[in-house]
């Protein structure tokens, strides 16, 4: 009989995350009283991101892409008259926020990949993901109290192929996906989530919950945003961690020191995108625990990510019946540490799964560095990035892959990033001892 340490302990991260839960109810009379004193009407952005809260939104998350995108940038040139035009939508949009605490998006990426080999009809995908997001900072705006609605609203499909990026792994023999995200998804409202932070002696702590996009709560990793940075699945998510879709879930955090953070997760292992809320549920719990902190060789800046993270996370997945995938769990870690435009990143994950497991890998080894500030640019930045896999089916031998990119900032709406893709030893390609995976990647925010 196959016995699973973390399925016994299921039902106790689950309970503790109830019990956590009520803790920070208990205390939000105590946290109000403790920051009521800060409420200037002149607040910043930075105000509302309390110093330390982070990395609680990891890349490509709502408030991180509107953080980000709300950001002066650095950029090669602007199409005459286009500042002019746009002034009343980023008119209305600071009154939204200045008045009502109110922010919201739109962005428009396409993607295109050429592989150099297939084993399938397909050697070439392109899609597009058209991404509104949104922010309503209802309640306790100015305090260490906020309380947050946010939601996103979606759109991808093919672009002029057969088939999305998503999908190309599956004609070149790859282990995972070279193009994560760029998939094939009806409009849906993929997001719509509750978050409240409170303030008090004993740490700040912090609960979201709703439809949630896990990959972006857990594993932080700062240049997972597959619509600005990495865009395989390992950089993206994580090979040996089978983080759910958009899907109902929730959870809670707790920094007891600014730069200490635990955080524990359920989600729905069925999430699906489209299929919002109890619409795919089948009583089937994705589970997770998070610990980290930032090392601080480097100063804090109130409000921002941290330019350091290391952290350790623990999961499980109950057995799927539909999918036919067996019950697993795993663990991973990771450290990354920025030195002025350097930042350096080592990332490590086990699953303990077979071929019907929860995840592609049972080992993962990635290692690589992101440079920012290209030729003086601030916005532009090359990464690389090196990835060792030990596949799941052990049928399969194992698969290295390097993924890199340069973020070249056009002008302020308009990013565009050549990327390029080697696989060396594709499991299911057996022919090829490297496969090319070149792409261009060009996104618009407004």
């Amino acid at each position: 009989m196959r016995i699973h340490f973390f399925g016994e302990v299921r039902h106790l991260i689950l309970l503790s995350a109830i019990l956590l839960m009520g803790l920070i109810t208990a205390t939000q009379v105590q946290a109000g009283s403790t920051t009521s004193a800060n409420t200037e009407p002149n607040n910043t952005r930075d105000s509302e991101q309390e110093p330390g809260f982070l990395p609680e939104d990891n890349p490509g998350s709502i408030i991180e892409e509107l953080e980000k995108d709300a950001q002066r940038k650095d950029y090669l040139f602007q199409f005459p008259g286009v500042d002019k035009m746009l002034k009343p939508w980023y008119d209305l949009k600071t009154d939204l926020y200045e008045r009502h605490g109110a922010r919201f998006g739109i962005s428009y990426t396409i993607f295109y990949q050429k592989a150099s080999d297939h084993v399938g009809p397909e050697d070439d995908a392109a899609s597009y993901d058209l991404n509104i997001d949104g922010a309503w900072t209802c309640r306790g705006r100015g305090t260490g109290s906020p309380t947050t609605l946010g939601f996103a609203v979606l759109r991808r499909d093919s672009l002029r192929t057969d088939i999305p990026p998503l999908t190309l792994f599956t004609q070149i023999g790859s282990l995972y996906s070279t193009g994560a995200g760029y998939s094939e998804a009806d409009a849906s409202l993929s997001e719509l989530w509750l978050q409240q932070k409170f303030r008090n002696n004993f740490g700040d702590f912090g609960f979201r919950m709703g439809n949630i996009f896990p990959i972006t709560a857990y594993n932080y990793f700062p240049f997972k945003n597959f619509r600005t940075d990495f865009v395989d699945f390992n950089h993206v998510s994580n090979a040996t961690i089978p983080l759910p879709d958009y899907g109902l879930g929730a959870f809670v955090m707790y920094r007891p020191r600014p730069n200490v953070y635990l955080r524990l997760g359920a989600h729905d292992a069925n999430a699906e995108v489209g299929k919002f809320g109890f619409d795919n549920w089948e009583g089937e719990l994705f589970t997770i625990f998070e610990a980290g902190f930032d090392p601080g060789f480097m100063p804090r800046e109130p409000g921002r990510p941290p330019f350091g993270d290391i952290h350790v996370s623990i999961w499980h997945q109950d057995e799927l019946d539909e999918a036919g995938d067996d019950d697993g769990w795993g663990i991973a870690g990771a450290a990354m540490q920025r030195f002025g435009r350097f930042t350096p990143f080592l990332r490590y994950g086990y699953a303990d799964g077979g071929a019907n497991g929860p995840t592609p890998a049972k080992h993962m080894a990635n290692v690589g560095l992101v440079i920012d500030g290209i030729f003086g640019q601030a916005n532009d930045r090359i990464g690389v990035g090196y990835t060792w896999s030990d596949p799941a089916d052990q049928a399969l031998d194992d698969q290295s892959t390097i993924d890199a990119y340069y973020r070249v900032q056009v002008t302020p709406e308009i990013a565009v990033s050549p990327t390029l893709q080697v696989i060396f030893d594709p499991v299911r390609n057996p022919d090829e001892d490297t496969v090319y995976v070149w792409g261009i990647r060009s996104r618009i925010e407004f």
